[in-house]
């Protein structure tokens, strides 16, 4: 089965001219029409923007399933990670990857149904924007059984905006056997800044069930000015063995 997966920070729907327009990112990902969207910086939490329903809007603009992790919740507007599939979702759990003193930031996970018993697990990420805290946020990846909670033997796509400078691989995710696509293909794809991309800070990361096909940014006259963030789009073969997902996750959003 060959997917199109989009990882993309939405800047809370806030363009790069300084408007507040949630239809035009529903727009570009209209024009990508991924089976999978990864969101970070969804919704707004500040009140800044006209709207609280960021992932509700999207999800039916598009048609697409649904899972919401929030990060931050106040006076009733939420903040955080959403994936968007036009898979079913089997489950969901949102896992806190906050450090005390910073902003606080989360992994969204999604078990998708492939069919046929099959699933996969992606995982929706923002990372903080200091070296020590992304540090801190490795050690939880590591230790508080986030990628350890993946069933076994079922493929595993982690994505989202890492805030990592250069062109380094995540030591976490290295460590657990997780490969960058980016490092696969040979394709530097840089995301930021939209206007301008010349950071690679959104990056997807593949276990060996995953075979990565073609990765790049996707840069059009609308998708510079929706957001800060370009969408960094994954093309990949999903795997054809069987897996059954047991013990899942119990809790549910979206």
């Amino acid at each position: 089965m060959e997917l199109t997966l989009a990882s993309y920070n939405i800047h809370s729907g806030i363009g790069t001219d300084g408007r507040f327009d949630l239809g035009r990112i529903a727009a570009v990902l209209e024009e990508l029409r991924p089976d999978i969207a990864a969101l970070q910086e969804v919704g707004d939490f500040r009140g800044a923007t006209a709207r609280e329903d960021h992932p509700e809007f999207l999800a039916e603009r598009l048609g697409l399933y649904m899972a919401f992790g929030p990060n931050v919740i106040r006076g009733g507007r939420r903040y955080g990670n959403a994936i968007l599939s036009r898979l079913p979702i089997l489950h969901s759990k949102n896992y806190d990857l906050s450090v005390p003193g910073r902003e606080p930031r989360g992994a969204l996970r999604c078990d998708l149904d492939l069919g046929g018993h099959r699933a996969l697990h992606v995982f929706a990420l923002h990372m903080g924007l200091s070296i020590r805290e992304r540090r801190a946020q490795e050690a939880l990846l590591l230790t508080a059984d986030i990628l350890r909670d993946a069933v076994r033997n079922v493929p595993v796509l982690v994505c989202g905006d890492f805030n990592y400078l250069g062109n380094r691989p995540v030591p976490a995710l290295v460590r657990r056997a997780l490969s960058d696509a980016s490092h696969l293909l040979g394709t530097p794809a840089r995301t930021y800044h939209a206007r301008f991309p010349f950071m690679r800070l959104d990056r997807i990361y593949v276990d060996m069930g995953v075979r990565a096909l073609a990765l790049h940014a996707h840069r059009s006259p609308l998708s510079v000015r929706a957001s800060d963030h370009l969408p960094l789009i994954l093309r990949f073969h999903a795997p054809v063995t069987e897996t059954l997902p047991v013990a899942p996750p119990v809790e549910l959003f979206g």
